[in-house]
C-alpha cells in the first residue's frame, strides 16, 4: 500500500478482518440502531452535534476502503487500482497544494480517522498536526492509532468546531479541510477562523464538494447554511481577507471513475458489512444520479503577507 508504513498496515488489516467477522444478524440489528438513531439527526440541537453524530453512526463499518480509515471519494486522476490509493491520492494532492513541510504547523479540520494525517507526517514531514473534529468516536479512534503508529508527538486530536477553531491567532502556517468544509455550519466563519488562525502567509486548502452552479444573484440556502459554486467560493475567501485564491474543478477525477470502481466494489463479499442505504447511496446508479449535480474543488488560500 503506497504511502503506508509496516504497522499502520498491519493495524489497518487487523481492523478490517474484525469487521468482516460480524454475523448477519449482529449485522441487522446494527443497521436497525443506525437507522434510528440517523431518524434523530434532525433533533439535534446544532449542526456541530448533527454531524459530529453521523460520522459516529456511519462508524468504521459503514466504509467503503480496502484496508484503511479514510473518508473521501478519492483522487482518480492517475488510475490508481483502490479507494486506497485513490484517497491517498487525494490527501497528497492537498498536501502538495498547502505546500507542506518541515516547519509546518498544521491544523486539519475534519480529519476523520486520522489516515490523511498519518500520510502527511510521514510523507511531507510538517513539525505539528492539530486535528479539530466534532465527532467523539473518530477523535479516539484517531488518537490511538496515532500512538500505535508513534506519531503521537507530531499529532494531536482536539474536539471543536470549525466555526470557533480552539487555537490562537497567527498559531497555524497551514489549515486544511479534506472533503469536510461541506459540512461546517458556516463557510463564512470557517473561513475566518482559518484566517485568524494562520500567520501571515498562511495557506488554507479545502477539497470540497460543492453545487456544479448556483443560479443568481444569491448563494442557496439548504439545511440552514449557505451553500458556495465554484465561483462564489473563490468571492468568499477574497471577502474574508485572503490575498491569493485559487480554486479549481478535479470533479471529473473524481465521480465517474469512482461510481466505475464502486460497481466492482460493493459486489465484494466485505461489502456486505456496509448499511444498505450507504451502499444504494454509492452504487454506481446512486452516484451516477447525484453525481452530475456535484462539482468537486480544491480551493487554496494565502493570507496576506505584512507590509
Amino acid at each position: 500500500m503506497a504511502g503506508v508504513g509496516r504497522a499502520q498496515e498491519v493495524s489497518m488489516v487487523s481492523s478490517v478482518s474484525a469487521m468482516s467477522e460480524e454475523t448477519f444478524g449482529r449485522r441487522l440489528r446494527r443497521w436497525s440502531g443506525e437507522w434510528g438513531r440517523m431518524a434523530a439527526l434532525p433533533l439535534a440541537r446544532s449542526t456541530p452535534e448533527r454531524v459530529g453524530r453521523l460520522y459516529d453512526i456511519v462508524g468504521t463499518r459503514n466504509l467503503f476502503g480496502e484496508e484503511s480509515l479514510f473518508i473521501n471519494l478519492g483522487y482518480w486522476r492517475d488510475d490508481p487500482a483502490t479507494l486506497d490509493e485513490a484517497s491517498a491520492d487525494l490527501a497528497r494532492l492537498v498536501g502538495r497544494e498547502a505546500a507542506l513541510g518541515p516547519g509546518d504547523v498544521q491544523v486539519d479540520v475534519g480529519f476523520g480517522y486520522g489516515d490523511q494525517d498519518f500520510l502527511w507526517a510521514r510523507e511531507f514531514g510538517p513539525r505539528r498536526i492539530i486535528g479539530v473534529n466534532v465527532a467523539e468516536e473518530q477523535i479516539e479512534i484517531a488518537r490511538s492509532r496515532a500512538a500505535d503508529l508513534g506519531l503521537a508527538e507530531v499529532i494531536e486530536y482536539v474536539h471543536g468546531s470549525a466555526s470557533a477553531l480552539p487555537l490562537d491567532n497567527g498559531s497555524a502556517t497551514k489549515v486544511t479541510a479534506l472533503e469536510s468544509a461541506f459540512h461546517f455550519p458556516s463557510y463564512a466563519k470557517f473561513f475566518s477562523e482559518a484566517h485568524r488562525v494562520l500567520a501571515p502567509g498562511g495557506r488554507l486548502v479545502t477539497a470540497d464538494i460543492v453545487p456544479r452552479m448556483l443560479p443568481s444573484p444569491a448563494p442557496a440556502a439548504w439545511g440552514g447554511r449557505t451553500v458556495l459554486d465554484a465561483r462564489r467560493y473563490r468571492k468568499a475567501l477574497l471577502e474574508t481577507g485572503f490575498e491569493t485564491v485559487d480554486v479549481y474543478s478535479i470533479r471529473r477525477y473524481v465521480y465517474r471513475p469512482l461510481a466505475r470502481y464502486l460497481s466492482v466494489r460493493l459486489r465484494e463479499r466485505d461489502m456486505r458489512r456496509v448499511n444498505p442505504i450507504l451502499r444504494l447511496a454509492f452504487s454506481r446508479t446512486g452516484v451516477n444520479l447525484w453525481g452530475p449535480w456535484a462539482d468537486y474543488i480544491i480551493a487554496v488560500a494565502t493570507k496576506t503577507e505584512p507590509g
